[in-house]
């Protein structure tokens, strides 16, 4: 019975951890700057502008996990009406469980255009690309949601010229290396099968999903987006030296908020990679009879971590003894 109790215990300060996590990813992402440059480095309409024009386009402040992703699940705030909520990041675990909600939802204008356009904007953070479905076909699950739920809101009756373009742009960290640093655009395009018919682009390019693969600053390449997030969402680059590389190369006051956030990433990031080592030599121990010497070296821990982890190790051992 013990032993069962510590591991629900592990279990949960794990899935508190990750929950932290995520929810000081999301905090970092929303900065209206920092969604400008995602904005100019992944949406055609913004390339052509600057950071300050593009923070100016975005509208009213981003929704940060309130936004439900099914049509017939309500809102967080519209679910939790009568209650006090301390900024868009709240979440209430009891209520929002197994409903989904967009991590971060924003409305952007198009500037110097003839008529107003308007752009609905989705960013999602995943901390693996390691998921039990190809994380396309949710990305795409989520843009259909977001052109379906148009109706009645930007348009009403057959007013179908009036659907709004909708973009979901997925964060993707601790991918494997042929996937790090890398950006891979999704959207409808046109093919003449038989005949040359030209549609007007703007008629059928409504949807459009952008996977980026984060990696090591230093291999972003010339892609400055690229580079910010891997900066930005590193658990490995200390939040001095995030200051330092966000302020003089991106023109990003690091705030204190987003000092703090960064530093609980640096923090948790530490020990979600330390519980993931040992869970993972544990399984290698228990199914290759393996020392935990051997373990470690078998997933190739850094020298410098292996005595620690060794340590973390016997100590889990000598628990379930």
């Amino acid at each position: 019975m013990a032993e069962q109790s510590t591991t629900i215990s592990k279990t949960i300060d794990t899935t508190d951890q990750e929950t932290q996590y995520d929810t000081s990813a999301k905090k970092l992402l929303s900065q209206k700057i920092v969604l400008a440059w995602l904005l100019k480095g992944c949406v055609p309409e913004f390339k052509a502008y600057s950071i300050p024009q593009i923070m100016k386009c975005i509208e009213g402040e981003p929704k940060v996990a309130v936004v439900a992703v099914d049509q017939d699940e309500l809102d967080y705030v519209e679910e939790n009406a009568d209650k006090h909520i301390e900024g868009l990041n709240t979440e209430d675990a009891s209520v929002k469980e197994g409903k989904v909600y967009y991590d971060i939802r924003f409305n952007a204008v198009v500037p110097d255009t003839d008529e107003p356009v308007q752009l609905i904007i989705n960013v999602e953070a995943q901390k693996s690309d390691k998921t039990p479905y190809p994380i396309i076909k949710r990305a795409i699950y989520y843009v259909s949601r977001m052109i379906s739920a148009q109706k009645n809101k930007v348009f009403t009756n057959s007013h179908y010229e009036k659907i709004c373009k909708v973009y979901s742009i997925w964060i993707q960290m601790n991918v494997d290396s042929d996937k790090a640093n890398t950006i891979t655009k999704y959207s409808i395009s046109e093919t003449n099968v038989v005949g040359k018919v030209k549609e007007k682009e703007s008629n059928y390019d409504l949807l459009t999903v952008i996977l980026l693969g984060l990696g090591k600053a230093d291999e972003a390449g010339v892609e400055p987006i690229l580079r910010l997030l891997d900066v930005l969402l590193s658990t490995d680059t200390k939040p001095d030296e995030k200051r330092e590389i966000l302020e003089k190369d991106f023109d990003i006051p690091m705030t204190k908020e987003m000092s703090e956030e960064a530093n609980i990433m640096c923090n948790l990031g530490e020990g979600i990679r330390e519980q993931t080592r040992v869970t993972d030599a544990l399984n290698l121990m228990e199914t290759l009879k393996l020392t935990a010497e051997e373990a470690i070296k078998a997933l190739r821990v850094p020298e410098e971590d292996r005595e620690s982890l060794i340590r973390v190790i016997d100590s889990k051992l000598a628990v379930k003894q």
